[in-house]
């Protein structure tokens, strides 16, 4: 009879040490979920997905931190911070719009009506790779641009072309294929009139697109 007592009176006053813990983290997952719904709802999924993925990430531990029956209240207060700071922060990248870091290369040509590199590009694409490699944990698209000459499909497909060399390229020289992604825009994206020859020119342009 005195061992089910005290094993009861132990009971409780564990309950009774965990409950105003279980408490405040219930209360505080509620505020890091809010957070992260919040970014989501901004569009921090597109435009920040590295930021709302740790985020989330932060966010379930915490929760199954929660769960476990030996709680380390230090620890799970540490994640739910971080879910929130992790998820404020894409939230507030998010809102600034999904305008990526571009990374120009100057420098790279093609032959005529071609996704065939030219020797002369060879010292921007090395560039390319030594900045590739000095921050290495980016991704990047390898974008790739024409002038409005010729049809409009027929410019999309010469563009996907000479963004897949390009980035065959950058993965032949030790660049690791899942960091890379190529896309072709044709003559959709001009930064420059094709009215001229000059403006033409520059509108034929290749550029890495930071991804996160």
């Amino acid at each position: 009879m005195i061992k089910h007592i005290v094993i009861a009176a132990a009971a409780a006053l564990s309950l009774s040490a965990c409950a105003p813990y279980m408490n405040l983290g219930s209360s505080e997952l509620d505020n890091a979920r809010k957070a992260v719904a919040d970014a989501k709802a901004a569009g921090a999924e597109k435009c920040a997905p590295k930021l709302q993925a740790e985020a989330v990430a932060s966010l379930y531990w915490a929760a199954h931190e929660v769960t476990e029956r030996g709680v380390h209240p230090d620890e799970n207060a540490e994640l739910i911070a971080t879910a929130i700071a992790k998820a404020n922060a894409a939230r507030a990248k998010a809102a600034k719009g999904c305008t990526p870091e571009i990374i120009k290369l100057e420098g790279i040509y093609f032959d005529n009506d071609s996704a065939k590199l030219r020797p002369a590009s060879v010292a921007t694409l090395d560039k390319a790779v030594a900045t590739l490699n000095r921050r290495a944990t980016i991704k990047v698209e390898v974008a790739a641009h024409t002038d409005s000459s010729g049809s409009d499909a027929y410019n999309l497909s010469l563009s996907e072309r000479r963004a897949a060399s390009v980035r065959d390229y950058l993965v032949a020289h030790g660049i690791d294929a899942a960091r890379l992604s190529s896309k072709g825009y044709g003559e959709t994206q001009p930064i420059a009139s094709n009215a001229t020859k000059k403006g033409r020119a520059k509108n034929r342009r290749v550029e890495l697109r930071v991804m996160n």
